[in-house]
């Protein structure tokens, strides 16, 4: 099996899962993708062993949005040009404000 047959595949499968996801719960993809950045900071801060002022699990949420976003890309550009822009944004948001926070009172 080729690499691009496989990306290609293993993309469809992610999209699939985030759809199913979507439907299971009733909340919206922007709701997703908030919840998702959270979770993914505050876990990597805990499995890492990381203070919430550290850039590692900052730096993880967003390395896991735009990894999201590519994903989404190989299944087929948005119709919206600046939805990848909007779903990284809400992604980062919140991870960023405790990271802000955190760094403000040491």
């Amino acid at each position: 099996m080729s690499v691009t047959r496989y990306a290609a595949g293993a993309a469809a499968w992610y999209g699939d899962s985030k759809r199913a996801i979507e439907a299971w719960t009733g909340a919206s993809q922007e709701l997703l993708h908030v919840h998702a950045g959270l979770l993914i900071f505050v876990m990597a801060a805990l499995v890492l062993r990381k203070k919430f002022r550290s850039p590692v699990p900052l730096a993880l949420v967003a390395a896991f949005a735009v990894l999201n976003e590519l994903l989404d890309w190989i299944n087929g550009p948005s119709p919206d040009p600046f939805e990848p822009y909007w779903d990284v944004a809400n992604t980062v948001f919140w991870p960023l404000v405790l990271f802000v926070l955190a760094r403000r009172w040491r």
